[in-house]
């Protein structure tokens, strides 16, 4: 696993532990917050970390483009010569 597809999936992990601890410290275990100022500022923040997800689900799934060979054209002239 490269170090990019690593960043990916903990950039995931952490974007759903910060969703999930706002939830969870915000509304259930934390004082009655007012609504009209606690679901605007939820909804911002759970769309900034859907963004992150989405970004690190797409680091972490993106395959691995292996460089393209490329060859010089006195390389390209001297195989073309073994090959005859």
């Amino acid at each position: 696993m490269s170090a990019s597809r690593a960043l990916g999936a903990l950039l995931c992990i952490a974007c759903v532990v910060i969703a999930v601890a706002h939830l969870y410290f915000g509304y259930y275990k934390g004082p009655i917050p007012h609504l009209a100022f606690a679901l605007p500022v939820t909804v911002g923040l759970l769309v900034v970390v859907g963004l992150g997800f989405w970004l690190g689900w797409i680091m972490a799934t993106t395959k691995e483009v292996s460089p393209a060979v490329t060859t010089t054209p006195r390389e390209a002239e001297s195989s073309e010569k073994e090959e005859k």
